[in-house]
C-alpha cells in the first residue's frame, strides 16, 4: 500500500496550515443585487473617506447618511426605490440558495486565519472568527466557487486578510452568508461578497473586495473602499440540467448530455470541483458525459455551464458507478469525513448501502494518517493522529457477493497547538513551503 502523507517536521515549519476540501459548488446569482455595493436593509451610514464601487442602496429602511464625504463610483444612491426594493428581494433569493447548499467541510470552532482553503462549501455551526491570513486558492481554475455558511456572526481581527489565488476571483466567486451580523476589523483586508441577514459593520480602514449586502439591518462604514470589479453584467440565473445524472457500470459506455438555460447560448461546460469517474470525459461545446467507466465508487463533482457573456451557474452531481452489470452501486456515506486533531482520540464510522450485507472494508489507496486504522467489520476509522497534514485515501467497501464500492476521502489533521519558540519565516520561504505541501495535497492517488 502506498502513503502519501507529510511530516509534522513539514507541517510545524510553516506558518499558515492548508486544508484541502472536497470541494462542492452552488449556482449563486446575485441577480440585481449585483449592481450594489453595498445594499442595506433599514440604514446605510457613513464617517470619512469613503469609496463605494457601485450603486449605495437601502430597503425597506430609507436612510443613507454620510454622502458626502462618501463618494460613489460607478452608481447611484437608492432609497427605498424600485432599484433597492428589487435587489432585497434578489438578495434574499441568492441568500437561500447559499443556505440551502450542502456542506463539504464543517469548520466549526476553528479560526480561519492561517488556512490555505481549496473551492467548496465550508461550514460554521454558530460563529466564526479570522484572525491574521486566509488563502483562497483556485487551484488555476477561473470558474473555482468558495461559499462559506456562517450560523450566526462573522469576524476579523484587526489587520487580518482573505486573499484569492491562483486564478480565483475574489470579486465574483467568494459568498459569506451570515446568519446574523458581520463586524470586520480595522484594517482589514477582505475578499468576497458578504450577504448578511442582519447587520454589517466595517470598521475604520476596512476594504473589501466584494459587496456588503445586509437584509434587515445597518451597513455601517467607516473611511473604507468597497470595490467590486465595477458593476458589469446582471446576470441572470444560469441553470444546468438535469437535475442528477444516471449511474453506470465499469466497462459499460456511458452517454449524458448536460445542458445549460436561462443565459444567453453558446454555453462552455467544465468540471469546477471533483472530479468525474475515471474514464468519462466532459466535451465543453456540447456539454456531453461519455465514455466507458473504468473504476467502481461513487464520485461527487460539479459542473459549470458559462454563457457567451461569461455568466455562469453550477450543479453538483454524485454518479455512483457498479463494479460489473450484475451488481448494485454500493454507496460509501459520509461524503466528505470529519477534521481530526493531533494527540486527540478520533472516531468517525464509513458505512456501506446499497449491496448485500455484510461488507468488508478496505483501504483501496492513499494511506490514513499515523495513529489511525480502519476496523474491516464495521468501517470505524479510530485512534489518536500522530501526524498532521492531510491524507488522501480511498475507502473500499466489498459486500457478500463480492460486489465493490468505493469513495475517495482527504482527511485533515490539524495541529493541536503552536509550537513555541518555532522558527519563522520570511515570505518568499513560506511561499515556496506552502507550494509544495499544495503539491502535495493534490499528488494522484494510485488508483485501486
Amino acid at each position: 500500500m502506498k502513503r502519501t502523507y507529510i511530516s509534522p517536521v513539514t507541517i510545524f515549519a510553516i506558518a499558515a496550515f492548508l486544508v484541502v476540501a472536497s470541494p462542492a459548488t452552488a449556482q449563486i446569482s446575485l441577480g440585481t443585487a449585483q449592481n450594489f455595493g453595498v445594499l442595506g436593509g433599514s440604514t446605510v451610514t457613513n464617517t470619512g473617506a469613503t469609496t463605494v464601487n457601485g450603486n449605495v442602496g437601502v430597503s425597506p429602511g430609507s436612510a443613507v447618511a454620510g454622502f458626502p464625504p462618501g463618494v460613489v463610483v460607478g452608481g447611484a444612491i437608492h432609497s427605498n426605490d424600485a432599484v433597492a426594493m428589487q435587489a432585497q428581494n434578489d438578495l434574499t433569493t441568492a441568500y437561500n440558495n447559499i443556505a440551502s447548499t450542502p456542506c463539504t467541510v464543517d469548520l466549526t470552532g476553528q479560526n480561519l486565519g492561517g488556512l490555505t482553503l481549496t473551492p467548496g462549501v465550508y461550514c460554521f455551526s454558530s460563529s466564526a472568527q479570522l484572525t491574521g491570513a486566509l488563502t483562497l486558492n483556485g487551484l488555476g481554475n477561473p470558474n473555482a466557487l468558495f461559499l462559506f455558511k456562517i450560523g450566526s456572526t462573522l469576524t476579523t481581527a484587526s489587520g487580518s486578510s482573505v486573499t484569492v489565488i491562483n486564478a480565483g476571483s475574489g470579486c465574483n466567486n467568494v459568498y459569506w452568508q451570515v446568519g446574523s451580523s458581520a463586524t470586520l476589523g480595522t484594517g482589514t483586508s477582505f475578499s468576497g461578497d458578504i450577504l448578511a441577514l442582519t447587520s454589517i459593520t466595517l470598521t475604520t480602514g476596512a476594504n473589501t473586495s466584494g459587496r456588503a449586502l445586509a437584509r434587515n439591518g445597518a451597513v455601517t462604514l467607516d473611511t473604507n473602499n468597497v470595490h467590486t470589479c465595477g458593476p458589469g453584467v446582471v446576470c441572470p440565473i444560469i441553470t444546468v440540467n438535469p437535475v442528477t445524472l444516471p449511474n453506470g457500470v465499469v466497462g459499460v459506455p456511458y452517454n449524458q448530455i448536460v445542458s445549460g438555460s436561462g443565459g444567453t447560448a453558446p454555453y462552455a461546460f467544465s468540471v469546477s470541483s471533483g472530479t468525474l469517474p475515471p474514464g468519462l470525459i466532459l466535451n465543453s461545446a456540447t456539454g456531453a458525459i461519455t465514455g466507458s467507466p473504468t473504476t467502481p465508487g461513487t464520485f461527487t463533482f460539479t459542473i459549470t455551464a458559462t454563457d457567451a457573456n461569461g455568466c455562469s451557474g453550477s450543479r453538483l452531481y454524485t454518479i455512483g458507478i457498479a463494479s460489473s452489470p450484475t451488481c448494485p452501486v454500493i454507496t460509501l456515506s459520509p461524503a466528505t469525513l470529519p477534521p481530526g486533531m493531533l494527540g486527540t482520540p478520533y472516531s468517525q464510522s464509513v458505512t456501506a448501502s446499497g449491496g448485500t450485507t455484510p461488507y468488508t472494508y478496505t483501504i483501496a489507496s492513499g494511506a490514513l494518517p499515523g495513529g489511525l486504522s480502519l476496523n474491516p467489520a464495521s468501517g470505524l476509522i479510530s485512534g489518536v493522529p500522530v501526524q498532521t497534514g492531510f491524507f488522501n485515501v480511498t475507502i473500499r467497501a466489498t459486500d457478500a457477493n463480492g460486489c465493490i464500492g468505493a469513495r475517495s476521502y482527504t482527511l485533515t489533521i490539524l495541529p493541536a497547538a503552536t509550537i513555541p519558540g518555532a522558527p519563522t519565516l520570511d515570505g518568499f520561504a513560506l511561499a515556496i513551503l506552502i507550494a509544495l505541501v499544495t503539491g502535495a495535497g493534490l499528488f494522484a492517488m494510485k488508483r485501486f
